[in-house]
């Protein structure tokens, strides 16, 4: 569909598109600025609910076979009916019409409206400025390099075709244009620079809008049922990326600490945390030297908790540990962030009031007898003894042919009766729920975690990936006074904890084909990209007011105020701008008698050999001095002669002869003598 729509659109700015009688934009206008709305819509496709996709589509063949029929437009009456109903069906899909999704689906659908009225320039220089703007919007969902460049191509293109606005007798040629609206881009490009470095970061977001309620969000959530892994799994998406300061601890001790999920109603497991007055209780080692420094850079996940190593005992100021030993924020991670962390994964978590240890022994009622009896029943083989209980679960995982698959079979209302006696087969949200449900069913406080567990080294640039398919879940039992980590997928698969996903005996067709490809080629390349993906979130996205602190301190400008650094931009500011108008009226010069100016290059290394032109003198004189006074090769005589000929024919002449102006700049610059 792009591809068609950029025919299109290339196809139209080739066209005189503008009538120089009636000031009216023909059809090709008209196609050229829907194709323009859709250029500037396409990255938002996959973020746009198909109600709207629909909606969308619909107005643009609408307004195809309008334009390509030569229709008039419809009457206000059926656009004021449109019109509501491009609202109602707003307010339907998001149940809003004011915030940020909203806000941009309405600027797009009132774009393709726009079209339904366009009569004169004004309105299509209305359209292109709208589109602009949709363009603009595509960085609230995604900053990543290619959106970049796509976005940098499209105003471009846009730009090219506020040109051909311009020139309304079509003069220029479309290569024309589009070289003209590149070198304009070009020109923009080092103030763009100085802006982005230069300009006054503030601690925090630039503007205060919050991710839609209804946007699309990837990774995990804050629930987990049967079922809620399988989609993370198939996935090679990145999750976050780590960069260790000290040594990388083992495979199997990488537990990537997300949300901490308490309650359960028989399907679903919930988050349940305790009061944000409460705080943590955590007892920290005395002895540094096993605390673990490292630098997370996390993918938008618009939630308001992150991810760390069991447990922060050093991390930046606006966040937070809660009671749960989770790290949390108080803005949902709308856009990629870097974080620094200090953790101790020796230390140990012994919170634990009296009513949280009621909340993590609740069970719904009246539901999986089997499993309440069965759990009585290997309590009393236990002793009563919490750690030997424990151990016997474990046991039971091991040598009752539990399979770890991403094919479980559907679980009924007794879902943990169906898994553990007769089914026998799940993932590891599985593992991880029926382990819990057995602990409370003796009266034993715990609850489900989930986050990621693992990771893959980038050999290039020797930070570690975590993505998706590394999401894991597993319990923490209150045991000894203190919260204990237990993995009930390691008694069913201990390669997925040792050595990662790929390893875990699963089907590699529903594995992502980055993780289980043998080709070494395949591999690197993904890692060189990702590798150039990390650098331009460290330096680009993630470039705010401590970088930009850093930055200056290593340029020499060690506790610059705000003052500082309005002044610096300035002065930078103004030196750029002087640089590019240089070469501004330098091209523009060229290019106004791109004949003359090399006729000038051509009398310079005339006078190289003592033959100065004079101010008085036309080429006709000057030919005839030059020949007679200078004793010239035969070659070098014709080139001579028939420089001050093609000089005589463009100057005076046919001045758009492309082919003799080629030939004659060429003859000037390989000219000797």
């Amino acid at each position: 569909m792009p591809n068609c729509i950029s025919a299109t659109l290339i196809y139209a700015i080739n066209k005189n598109i503008v009538s120089s009688l009636d000031n009216k934009p023909n059809k090709n206008i008209l196609y050229s600025l829907l194709a323009c709305v859709h250029l500037t819509t396409f990255p938002l496709y996959s973020a746009t609910p198909i109600p709207i996709i629909l909606l969308l589509l619909t107005l643009s063949i609408w307004q195809a076979f309008i334009i390509y029929n030569g229709k008039k437009n419809p009457g206000k009456l059926v656009l004021l009916i449109v019109i509501s109903a491009t609202l109602l069906t707003i307010f339907y899909t998001y149940g809003f019409l004011f915030g940020r999704q909203p806000g941009i689906t309405l600027v797009i659908l009132m774009s393709i409206l726009k079209l339904f009225e366009t009569k004169n320039l004004r309105d299509c220089y209305i359209i292109i400025y709208s589109a602009f703007f949709i363009i603009a919007s595509n960085f609230f969902h995604s900053q990543t390099v290619w959106l970049t460049i796509y976005v940098f191509i499209v105003v471009v293109i846009l730009t090219t075709i506020l040109i051909a606005l311009s020139d309304k007798l079509g003069t220029l040629s479309f290569k024309t244009r589009f070289k003209m609206s590149t070198r304009y881009f070009v020109y923009a490009a080092p103030l763009m620079v100085v802006l982005f470095i230069l300009f006054p970061r503030i601690p925090g977001p630039l503007w205060g809008l919050q991710k839609d309620v209804f946007s699309s969000q990837t990774g995990l959530s804050e629930e987990m049922s049967p079922g809620s892994f399988n989609r993370l799994i198939s996935s090679s998406s990145i999750a976050f990326r780590v960069k260790f300061d000290s040594v990388i601890p083992e495979h199997s001790q990488l537990y990537w600490r997300g949300i901490v999920l308490s309650l359960y109603n028989g399907t679903t497991w919930h988050r349940a945390d305790a009061p944000k007055t409460t705080v943590p209780n955590i007892n920290f080692t005395e002895d540094h030297t096993d605390f673990i420094k490292y630098t997370i850079t996390l993918e938008p996940t618009n939630l308001k908790w992150l991810l760390s190593l069991e447990f922060p005992i050093d991390h930046e100021s606006q966040y937070k540990v809660n009671r749960e030993a989770m790290l949390t924020t108080k803005k949902a991670v709308g856009n990629v962030i870097s974080y620094s962390i200090t953790s101790d994964t020796r230390s140990t978590n012994i919170a634990l009031f009296e009513q949280e240890s009621y909340k993590n022994r609740l069970l719904p009622v009246n539901l999986n007898p089997e499993t309440l009896n069965f759990a009585k029943k290997l309590f009393i083989q236990s002793k009563l003894n919490d750690q030997q209980y424990i151990n016997n679960v474990l046991q039971y995982y091991r040598v009752n042919e539990f399979y770890y698959t991403l094919d479980p079979d559907l679980l009924g209302n007794n879902a943990m009766d169906d898994f553990l006696f007769k089914t026998r087969r799940g993932f590891c949200e599985h593992y991880a729920s029926s382990f819990v449900y057995l602990m409370r069913a003796v009266g034993i406080p715990s609850r489900v975690v989930i986050g990621y567990q693992g990771g893959t080294i980038n050999p290039l640039d020797d930070y570690m990936i975590v993505r998706q398919s590394d999401a894991h879940a597993w319990a923490e039992v209150w045991i000894n006074d203190v919260w204990q980590r237990v993995d009930p997928t390691a008694a069913v698969s201990p390669d997925r904890i040792e050595k990662g996903i790929s390893n875990s005996g699963l089907d590699i067709n529903k594995l992502p084909l980055l993780l289980v490809t043998n080709s070494t080629l395949l591999k690197n390349t993904a890692f060189l990209y990702d590798s150039f993906q990390n650098s331009w979130n460290q330096w680009v996205i993630n470039f705010d007011h401590k970088k930009q602190t850093n930055l200056l301190k290593n340029l020499g400008f060690k506790d610059a105020t705000y003052s500082d650094l309005i002044l610096l931009l300035i002065i930078s500011f103004s030196i750029t701008g002087l640089i590019v108008s240089w070469f501004l009226l330098k091209q523009y010069t060229i290019e106004k008698d791109n004949t003359q100016h090399y006729y000038n290059i051509f009398c310079k290394k005339l006078k190289r050999y003592g033959i100065h032109r004079n101010f008085y003198e036309g080429p006709n004189d000057f030919e005839a001095r030059v020949l007679n006074e200078l004793l010239l090769t035969p070659q070098a005589r014709n080139d001579v002669t028939f420089v001050f000929k093609a000089y005589r024919t463009l100057h005076y002449g046919n001045q758009i002869n492309t082919k003799l102006t080629n030939l004659y700049i060429k003859k000037i610059k390989s000219l000797k003598l």
